[in-house]
């Protein structure tokens, strides 16, 4: 724990809802759908992770530290998601300097609380804290798709079309 009280994450951490909703179990997501949808096995964990995150960023809705599972599910971006560590970075520094009402801070209290969320050498990009913060908008995200969305998905095709209504009605209002 820091002295703010939060746990600081090196790593990727998930909502604790995650891995039931998405029925995740022997490594597969929609684990007991027998749908022979083909993208039922392409699917990473990792993916219901960033369905949250995008979700969390683009609302700026954070979720509780008490509600991510206790340990690491990944601790660095999968390779198909490497590339884009830069760019997931840069949401997270807009969320978080959104959320600061910026035009009360000076330019170098904004550097300040930008450095806290950055660090260059880690995989991620991102300094423990802002991989904390990074992981509180997964699940913040995953909150707000599951109560939008109702019903869990039962497969790939089924969950892409749901979200993507969410995801757009969220964006909207």
């Amino acid at each position: 724990m820091t002295s703010e009280g939060r746990t600081s994450a090196r790593g990727f951490v998930l909502h604790e809802g995650v891995r039931n909703y998405f029925d995740f179990s022997n490594l597969r997501m929609f684990n007991s759908t027998r749908s022979p949808d083909v993208a039922r096995g392409s699917l990473i964990l990792f993916d219901a992770y960033y369905a949250g995150l995008m979700l969390g960023l683009a609302t700026k809705r954070l979720g509780a530290a008490k509600d991510l599972e206790g340990s690491i599910f990944l601790p660095s971006y999968p390779n198909e998601f490497e590339a884009y560590r830069e760019y997931i970075a840069g949401l997270l520094v807009d969320a978080e300097v959104t959320a600061l009402h910026s035009e009360d801070y000076s330019e170098s209290q904004l550097e300040r609380a930008i450095a806290k969320l950055l660090q260059v050498a880690s995989p991620t990009r991102l300094s423990p804290e802002g991989m904390h913060i990074l992981n509180l908008y997964a699940a913040g995200g995953f909150e707000l798709l599951r109560s939008k969305m109702g019903a869990k998905p039962s497969d790939p095709s089924n969950f892409m079309i749901r979200y993507q209504a969410v995801l757009e009605a969220e964006i909207r209002s």
